[in-house]
């Protein structure tokens, strides 16, 4: 018998699958359970409203990111690694095979501004929190928030397909912003 916590990451899963496939227009809770498997019931036992299923989204985003935060060394202690975590994070997110991770991370965001902006509460918290930590990151705040802005566009560009980087351009577009980031932390 599969865990809850199995079936749970399923249905979000499929409910990314539903809004990258159909768009946010078609994620109903039986789309989910189609897509997912499982009954509509099933969807319902975890989450008992669409926003719920959205939210969940957006807390997969959440946790993901922060996870990459993390892998790429944010919390060293050392000036600079958070905002060097985050455009590692940004320009280079964890992969699982197959996985267009991107945009299945835009999508929960796309789902919840679509479904209701009040989702994007957490949202708004974690970034800010992320704000906080570029700034109070032992670089110059200013020149760390420009970096931060400069990641989040290349993903937002990325995400809603308006006028993204070439892929000979990002590397080139990373690798200054990395040099900022040293440039920053001199004495």
């Amino acid at each position: 018998m599969p865990r809850v916590t199995d079936t749970r990451d399923r249905i979000v899963r499929a409910a990314e699958d539903v809004v990258i496939q159909e768009g946010v227009a078609r994620l109903t809770l039986e789309a989910a359970a189609a897509e997912a498997g499982v009954s509509k019931g099933g969807v319902l036992y975890h989450f008992p409203t669409r926003a719920a299923l959205v939210a969940a989204m957006v807390e997969r985003f959440v946790v993901s990111f922060d996870a990459d935060l993390e892998r790429y060394g944010a919390y060293g202690g050392q000036p600079g690694d958070f905002i060097r975590a985050y455009v590692e994070a940004t320009l280079r997110p964890t992969l699982e095979p197959g996985d267009l991770r991107t945009r299945r991370l835009g999508s929960a965001l796309l789902a919840s501004v679509a479904s209701d902006p009040e989702l994007l509460a957490p949202l708004r918290e974690r970034f800010l929190a992320w704000q906080s930590s570029v700034e109070w990151d032992g670089v110059d705040p200013a020149v760390a928030t420009v970096i931060r802005y400069a990641a989040d566009g290349m993903w937002l560009c990325d995400l809603f397909e308006l006028a993204p980087i070439r892929e000979d351009h990002r590397q080139a577009v990373g690798d200054e912003m990395r040099a900022l980031i040293e440039r920053a932390c001199r004495p």
